[in-house]
């Protein structure tokens, strides 16, 4: 398979996203409930494509942790082989084998940002005080409700990440992880430390979509594509198994060239969580 072939799928898989939007939307106000309960069916296909195939997709219900402390309400999970079969349709899925959380929305607004930050805080908090481990919290949406031009929109998003993370998130690992909005474009999460550029601590940032690369042409980067060569490659830092299919995405370049506001980076110094490990992802 060449690169462009690959890159091609995902630039497929994300107009049919937006086909599905519009036959949604279309019947949105009519039966809301209904149309949220496709969206977020349309992005658990999308996963169950093109996420590792031995993972379990599933939807609606809450994280449970081993000390009795529950999440609040999720749209999409990513459980590991290991998830008991007879758990599969229960709606408390264990937290020591969630691999990856997703917030669905099918027309993102500036609340849906904030809320989905604060929410992913917490849960990744619980997590982690109830089992020692990380997990990718993900916010996805068809489309979006701003009515700017898009290095508008892309500017404001960006702005807003920054602003919800310095709000709610007290450790780099509870930040929330993506956002990708498949008409628009993904948002990933980076941390870094280098004292030779940033001086001590550890910088975080959210890489947003670019629209020219290093040479000034044009990038047509999928959104979607991103966004599962991301998560890939977050899965991959907790599971060894994933690092070839996750480099193999890597190498054919869809997680893209990202860009940022100098104005967005956040420096940690001090945590107000109890752990001191952090995650570097560049």
């Amino acid at each position: 398979m060449s690169q462009r072939e690959l890159v091609s799928y995902f630039k497929q898989a994300t107009m049919e996203m937006q086909l599905e939007y519009e036959r949604i939307r279309a019947r949105s106000m009519e039966d809301p409930g209904t149309a949220g309960d496709e969206g977020e069916e349309n992005w658990a296909s999308l996963l169950r494509k093109w996420l590792p195939g031995d993972l379990q997709i599933a939807t609606k219900g809450r994280v449970l942790c081993g000390d009795g402390e529950a999440t609040d309400q999720v749209d999409i999970v990513a459980l590991s082989p290991r998830y008991p079969h007879g758990m599969l349709t229960k709606k408390m899925h264990l937290a020591s084998e969630v691999m990856a959380i997703f917030e669905c929305k099918s027309t993102l607004k500036a609340q849906h940002i904030e809320k989905t930050i604060e929410s992913a805080s917490r849960a990744k908090e619980a997590i982690y005080s109830a089992h020692g481990k990380e997990v990718t919290y993900g916010l996805v949406a068809h489309s979006h409700s701003w009515k700017s031009g898009k290095l508008e929109v892309v500017d404001a998003i960006s702005d807003m990440l920054a602003e919800g993370d310095r709000a709610h998130v007290g450790h780099p690992n509870n930040s929330l992880d993506f956002l990708c909005i498949a008409d628009l474009g993904s948002w990933v999460l980076r941390t870094e430390s280098d004292e030779d550029v940033y001086g001590p601590g550890v910088v975080s940032y959210y890489s947003g979509p670019s629209f020219t690369g290093f040479d000034g042409e044009s990038v047509d980067t999928s959104p979607t594509g991103r966004m599962i060569a991301y998560t890939l490659r977050r899965l991959s830092h907790s599971d060894r198994r994933y690092r070839g299919l996750a480099g193999y995405f890597g190498m054919a370049g869809l997680e893209g060239i990202g860009s940022f506001k100098t104005s967005n980076l956040r420096t940690w110094k001090n945590f107000e969580s109890k752990r001191r490990h952090v995650d570097l992802f560049y």
